[in-house]
């Protein structure tokens, strides 16, 4: 197929969701795929200055990204929900994904939505294209 073809036929990258489960809790959560600049803007957002020495550096507090690739692109639950940030005792999304899943399922979370965003590819399809 064109390459032109494909594009135009393709779905948008904001439509394109996909079902995680989660063992732990007995059941799925949907995550949609995130745009290059939703990424950008999330990994901008979690930047801080910090000084070393004379120099100041720009540092990313992955973590947070993490959290907040979370909240974007988790469609079922919402972590804003005003019942599951009372019953966590969170104040925001990103408190709530922090303190209602496990350290590993935050990262399968991350990486499936990762994944799904066009990360990840498989590597045998880019030798594919390379030969």
């Amino acid at each position: 197929m064109d390459a032109l073809q494909a594009l135009l036929g393709a779905k948008p990258a904001t439509e394109i969701t996909d079902q995680v489960k989660m063992k732990r809790l007995g059941t799925e959560f949907t995550i949609k795929a995130l745009t290059g600049e939703d990424i950008d803007k999330i990994r901008e957002q979690a930047t801080y200055p910090v000084k070393n020495g004379k120099k100041t550096e720009l540092k990313v507090n992955e973590e947070e990204v993490a959290r907040s690739l979370i909240v974007k692109a988790t469609v079922n639950p919402n972590f804003a929900n005003a019942d599951l940030l009372k019953h966590t005792g969170a104040t925001d999304a990103g408190e709530c994904v922090q303190k209602a899943l496990l350290a590993g399922e935050i990262i399968a979370l991350q990486t499936a939505i990762m994944t799904l965003s066009g990360f990840d590819d498989d590597e045998e399809e880019i030798e594919e294209v390379k030969n």
